[in-house]
């Protein structure tokens, strides 16, 4: 038994969301206003009924858990004296497996349909709609949430025990605010991992350490400080705080709030998988697990997620393509406008190309508007630069991203398809195509994309190997000699020396052009590249 589906209605940032997921690994990525943490927090709250850390009764409702634009809209009819038959709700559908109890199925759901799950609702209690339309428009200026009632209720129209319910889920966020994060883990670690004899011994040390506090000289020496002559201070005997609430983490004689972030991050990951309430949920939310954590220890904390929750559905929110290139790029979900973009038909040479080299930082190209594929360095640094002579601002103030991806291109187009994000893709000649068209006619199936590269050699120096449309010799082609020693304050005589020093020290080049306050003409092949996601025009040249 799993969830299959999320729909969410005017909740938070989301007026309207339809999402399907998988029974396992789920990974939802996207930008940082793409409201990836709404979902978790959405299915949180109808599994558990607790968002923020606490409990959400129809007595602690408030207004910022609405989708704004539906407050907007209710509060503009009520001012212009058009009452709508009932005021905004949020309403969580949670659609579940076939595998589920038939006491599931039901028609009672956002589609009218027969399906199996239960839905989470926040609007009108039936009994008062009466009460709102008489209420008068002065009273009306925001939502009559005390006229609101919370339900969880099956498809089938019952009435759901959140006790009862088959899917048990788990929340870790490791983003959360770390000042408290020492006494969960440690209240997690005394109520799960100590047995009774160790709870009884800590407790007895415990008491003995209060006793002989309370018994030493100081507090007769503090209670001459106050205006009685019988007076001490001490420990007080009726506090509520057990031994265990006085207790704190060190990490080699450090207190948990004072180690890293990264090590605090990991710890609280550890403990949080490794709880009865994860190892007993059927669904495990994650919010953002590579906060703080350097690229080694991300390695293990996936590696931990995936060992600890086999046969769980997961569901992850990532801006890491580490994480995303681990756990199997077929598993994401990306969220542009709300629109959620699935990958589950991505080539399996390609996921299995990524997740055995997580270093590719696959998401640049689905966060960007569009993007050039270029093969190195030196063709990401001259693509800049040509696209800020030309254009008057770097390609990434346009949301444009050139990405160096080596001869992987195919692999990065492939992460493309399901957006039909409009790419180009630059490439050296190096003979490897007869011409343009076939390259093109092999790239046929990525119909979002333009492929480029100069087709008619333009070197005429002596030397064999250089006789190619390569990014050296057509650079040379395009510009004199004397300029391009300028720029990179070297003497040489003759093109074919020079070009033995480009050829030798691409990146230095590259950047030196890239740095140079002089101007040089570029390859066609660049400018056709860059054309093709963004329109040349020398009107942009004041834009910074």
């Amino acid at each position: 038994m799993h969830i299959t589906e999320v729909k969410i209605r005017n909740f938070k940032g989301y007026e309207t969301l339809d999402l399907k997921l998988n029974s396992g690994m789920n990974i939802l990525v996207g930008d940082n206003e793409a409201k990836k943490s709404t979902i978790l927090e959405a299915i949180n709250l109808a599994l558990s009924g607790i968002i923020d850390g606490k409990y959400l009764s129809s007595e602690n409702l408030n207004d910022f858990l609405f989708n704004n634009k539906s407050i907007l809209e209710f509060t503009e009819a009520i001012s212009k004296g058009q009452r709508p038959d009932t005021p905004p709700q949020i309403i969580i559908e949670l659609h579940f497996s076939e595998d589920t109890h038939s006491d599931f199925e039901g028609t009672e759901n956002i589609l009218g349909i027969k399906a199996k799950g239960l839905y989470y609702r926040i609007g009108l209690r039936q009994e008062y709609e009466e009460a709102y339309q008489k209420l008068g428009a002065d009273c009306l200026g925001s939502l009559p949430l005390e006229l609101y009632t919370i339900e969880l209720k099956r498809f089938s129209g019952s009435e759901q025990a959140r006790a009862l319910l088959p899917i048990k889920n788990s929340l870790i966020d490791t983003s959360s605010n770390f000042q408290n994060a020492s006494d969960l883990t440690i209240s997690r670690i005394l109520k799960e991992k100590l047995n009774e004899e160790e709870k009884i011994k800590a407790g007895q040390y415990y008491r003995n350490f209060k006793e002989s506090y309370k018994n030493h000289q100081i507090h007769q020496e503090l209670g001459q400080h106050v205006d009685h002559p019988n007076a001490t201070v001490s420990i007080d005997p009726s506090s509520k705080n057990s031994w265990d609430s006085h207790l704190s983490i060190y990490i080699k004689e450090i207190p948990f709030s004072y180690i890293g972030k990264g090590l605090q991050t990991i710890l609280k990951t550890k403990v949080s998988l490794s709880s009865k309430k994860t190892t007993g949920a059927s669904v495990v939310l994650i919010e953002e697990p590579e906060n703080h954590l350097s690229h080694g220890t991300l390695n293990e904390l996936v590696n931990l997620i995936s060992n600890q929750c086999t046969g769980k559905q997961i569901i992850i929110t990532s801006h890491s393509s580490f994480v995303a290139n681990k756990l199997d790029l077929s598993n994401l979900i990306f969220l542009n406008d709300g629109i959620p973009y699935y990958f589950s038909d991505l080539k399996k040479e390609t996921k299995d190309f990524f997740k055995k080299l997580p270093g590719y930082d696959t998401l640049r190209l689905l966060l960007c508007k569009s993007g050039i594929l270029v093969e190195g360095d030196a063709d990401e640094l001259i693509a800049q630069r040509a696209f800020l002579d030309n254009n008057g601002t770097l390609p990434i103030n346009k949301g444009i991203d050139i990405i160096s991806v080596n001869n992987s291109y195919r692999r990065f187009l492939d992460i493309a398809m399901p957006l039909e994000k409009k790419t180009s893709v630059m490439l050296d000649m190096d003979n490897r195509y007869v011409n343009l068209s076939d390259l093109k006619e092999e790239l046929k199936e990525y119909d979002f994309l333009d492929a480029f590269f100069e087709e008619n050699s333009r070197y005429t120096g002596s030397i064999p190997d250089y006789n190619k449309n390569t990014l050296e010799p057509l650079l040379l082609a395009y510009n004199s000699r004397e300029l391009l020693n300028t720029i990179f304050n070297k003497k040489y005589a003759t093109d074919d020396e020079l070009l033995v020093y480009m050829n030798g020290n691409k990146t230095k080049c590259a950047l030196d052009i890239f740095e140079s306050s002089t101007k040089i003409t570029y390859p066609k092949y660049i400018l056709d590249a860059i054309a093709f996601v963004s329109p040349i025009t020398k009107t942009d040249s004041n834009e910074q």
